[in-house]
């Protein structure tokens, strides 16, 4: 048989949790906006690659040389320089004279 807790507050004995929740404001203020002076144009930055960094980069992006080639309007010697890209040398070829 249960005894009753004698001495206790109604918080004590849950009725926090039986409480209904608060209700959300749904105005919300509208945000303010500033506004630009009159004359004044806005600021853009601007990065300018180096033509090796360009060309660094369009390989990281996963161009060929002769993408970029074509696309940076240089030619393919031009990028493999600047990817530090040699050519192999030919093979010679052993001649033997009778």
């Amino acid at each position: 048989m249960a005894n009753p807790i004698s001495g206790g507050t109604a918080f004590d004995f849950g009725a926090a949790a039986q409480a209904t929740p608060a209700q959300r404001e749904t105005a919300t203020a509208p945000v303010a906006t500033a506004k630009r002076p009159v004359g004044v144009e806005p600021v853009t930055d601007t990065v300018r690659l180096s033509p090796g960094a360009q060309i660094r980069l369009l390989k990281t992006q996963g161009q060929t040389v002769a993408e970029i080639a074509v696309n940076t309007a240089l030619s393919p010697q031009t990028v493999d320089s600047y990817l530090g890209i040699t050519q192999a040398p030919l093979p010679t070829v052993a001649t033997t004279k009778k």
